[in-house]
């Protein structure tokens, strides 16, 4: 009866950490980085010390099992200053392993992503390996220079994200303007909705589509929405 108890036990525990260890692949915009930071490195801690605490309770298989878990959420080498030194190398490297793990996700949300989800998701990968702030931003910043899949982009609100590289600003832009004719208006909200991206991004979308004559702005009490700019068709 013991041996069976045990057993339940052991699948409970195990359980616990993999739930603790599946984390969303998105954040909060409104989130600052150093608060998801704390975050992260409180949930590693408590996966470290389970592991330890569960390690001769859990069964051979049940422990290969679980690394294996863990190894395909993460990245199993990640570039740290101990493997690279602290120089120009440590963030040239750590820049190609960046675009190298970032590309599909960035393509399948839509060719952006907010740098806050960038530092998230990155450091969800790495484990006990976290990444300060200041290296990604420094490392993104190389991207471009070194002609990789990604770069850095900043709006002129001060959005960071990072882009694909072979993304058509004048497709992304004539696309935004036919969501917003085909409904006769949208809001940032509705935008995000219909195209699978964070609010954030959909704004921006309808900023950088209004900066390029694409629509108009209208504030009221119910937010802000984006028309279509009927002087286009006037003048075409």
């Amino acid at each position: 009866m013991r041996r069976e108890v045990s057993g339940c036990e052991k699948g409970r525990a195990l359980q616990e950490v993999l739930k603790q260890a599946k984390w969303e692949t998105s954040a909060p915009g409104t989130s600052t980085m150093n608060s998801q930071a704390k975050e992260m490195v409180t949930t590693a801690k408590t996966i470290a010390s389970k592991i330890k605490e569960k390690q001769g309770a859990i069964t051979e298989d049940e422990t290969v099992k679980f690394k294996s878990y863990l190894l395909s959420m993460g990245i199993p080498n990640p570039v740290t200053r101990e493997t690279h030194g602290t120089g120009d190398k440590y963030y040239t490297e750590l820049a190609r392993q960046l675009a190298t793990m970032l590309s599909r996700p960035i393509e399948e949300s839509g060719g952006m992503m907010t740098l806050t989800d960038v530092y998230c998701r990155v450091n969800r990968a790495r484990g006990m390996e976290l990444l300060s702030p200041e290296d990604l931003l420094h490392a993104c910043e190389l991207m471009e220079l070194l002609g990789l899949s990604v770069k850095l982009r900043t709006f002129d609100s001060g959005v960071m994200v990072l882009q694909a590289q072979n993304q058509n600003e004048e497709e992304l832009v004539n696309t935004t303007m036919a969501l917003v004719s085909e409904r006769e208006s949208l809001s940032a909200e509705e935008l995000s909705q219909l195209v699978g991206v964070s609010v954030l991004l959909a704004k921006e979308r309808l900023l950088l589509t209004e900066k390029m004559g694409g629509v108009c702005r209208d504030e009221h009490i119910e937010g802000l929405r984006f028309y279509p700019n009927l002087f286009l068709h006037i003048m075409s």
